[in-house]
């Protein structure tokens, strides 16, 4: 019903109604009526203008759900998108890594090789000649020997070598590391079937590096006496944990340094979960979850 044409007839109702009664004074039934059939235009008027309104709010709404859920596929696609350049950004690290330690180790390693060698025999053969020199030769071949061990520390922290033994191995290695270092002890918890599958190699270094940064945060900042780590596998996933008795952090203070935001990134490309939960005095706990079937997501 066209607005205009209910105005017009509820405004004649009216006329009509104020006509006839003469101010309500001369047929008052007949006034009453004509007064009621004009507030029920009135009625019907205000009725089909919230049933507009309503309609033009539900088309206003039905817009924004759309916008919305539009805006949540675009997040959607770009959190599938970041998680693919996470993932490309390491295979891209973890291939330089390997090419570095594969150069030093075959071209500054065997020159050190080929140093020390040399060095060997001169020191020998100054035995008991000239002993002044036979000495400065030995303190020489001693720098040069730990010129050889700290380059392999650092072959084996751009590739980890002792993954090649299994990642039992290597995260046994790494927690003897840093009890040597800090000077603190340790507790490996696994279950008996956690290292049993244990075929994914970037699944197993992605662990390794983990470990290694939460290590390394305990030796700078946790002033911790023991690490407790625990690692799980299911069918499903595999979950790492890693709490320390140090003197932890203010809630308000947890960090976000780029070794956390390294691990979130890497734990999120391989479609995990990542948490962080410390408190003052009472250490410090962070705890990883990553699917098994989920891997990185390929590009397409």
């Amino acid at each position: 019903m066209n607005l205009s044409l209910i105005r017009f007839g509820v405004l004649a109702s009216l006329g009509s109604a104020l006509a006839t009664t003469g101010y309500l004074s001369v047929r008052p039934l007949t006034s009453w009526q004509a007064l009621s059939a004009a507030l029920a235009g009135l009625l019907t008027l205000t009725a089909l203008g919230h049933a507009r309104r309503r309609t033009e709010l539900s088309d206003h709404l039905r817009v924004e759900r759309q916008l919305r859920s539009a805006a949540e596929r675009k997040l959607t696609d770009a959190g599938i998108m970041l998680n693919r350049l996470v993932a490309q950004q390491e295979q891209i690290k973890a291939y330089e890594r390997h090419r570095i330690a594969r150069d030093i180790h075959d071209d500054l390693g065997q020159h050190l090789l080929a140093l020390k060698i040399d060095l060997t025999l001169l020191h020998g053969s100054t035995s008991g000649v000239l002993p002044q020199i036979h000495q400065k030769l030995g303190l020489v071949s001693n720098n040069l020997d730990r010129t050889i061990g700290s380059l392999r520390t650092i072959i084996n922290d751009l590739r980890p070598s002792c993954l090649e033994e299994g990642l039992r191995a290597a995260m046994t290695w790494q927690l003897d590391e840093f009890a040597r270092l800090g000077a603190a002890t340790y507790q490996l918890e696994a279950d008996a079937s956690a290292f049993d599958d244990s075929h994914d190699g970037a699944l197993d270094a992605l662990i390794l590096r983990i470990l290694q940064e939460a290590l390394s945060n305990v030796l700078r900042h946790a002033q911790a006496s023991h690490v407790h780590v625990r690692f799980t596998r299911d069918r499903t996933r595999i979950t790492l944990t890693v709490q320390d008795d140090g003197i932890g952090m203010p809630q308000q203070a947890v960090p976000c340094g780029c070794g956390l935001t390294g691990m979130r990134a890497r734990v999120a490309a391989h479609g995990g979960t990542f948490a962080l939960h410390s408190t003052a005095g009472a250490g410090t706990r962070l705890a990883l979850a990553l699917p098994l079937a989920c891997a990185v997501v390929p590009a397409q």
